[in-house]
């Protein structure tokens, strides 16, 4: 119990300190809760959010490295996805390379400010 408690508060600190969306940070935590690989119909039960505004956060937390989605063939014989999250040092990672594109462009728009004597 204690052990997955400690999953759920890392999920809620590392959501808040990328300031992710609210759907993206409930995402997180039925991730970390679940320590398995879930379907997109299974996050939103969880999250008790649309399918929509989940498949939403589910590309932002895939653009950022967060995620780890894997294509199965279902029952139908239709492609679905299962999502999970990377292991500590993966989402570690993850966080640097968003804070890293984060203060490239402060510095950018500070250099361009320099530049036109803003």
């Amino acid at each position: 119990m204690a052990h997955g408690r400690r999953r759920s508060d890392f999920a809620r600190a590392f959501s808040k300190a990328l300031g992710l969306p609210r759907t993206a940070a409930l995402i997180i935590a039925a991730l970390a809760r679940a320590r398995k690989a879930l379907g997109v119909g299974e996050i939103v039960r969880r999250v008790r959010s649309s399918e929509r505004s989940v498949r939403e956060n589910l590309q932002i937390l895939l653009r950022r490295g967060i995620l780890i989605r894997k294509v199965f063939i279902t029952a139908n014989k239709k492609l679905a996805y299962a999502y999970s999250l990377g292991s500590i040092e993966t989402l570690i990672a993850a966080a640097k390379r968003d804070v890293a594109r984060t203060l490239a462009r402060i510095e950018a728009v500070a250099r361009h400010l320099r530049e036109t004597g803003a």
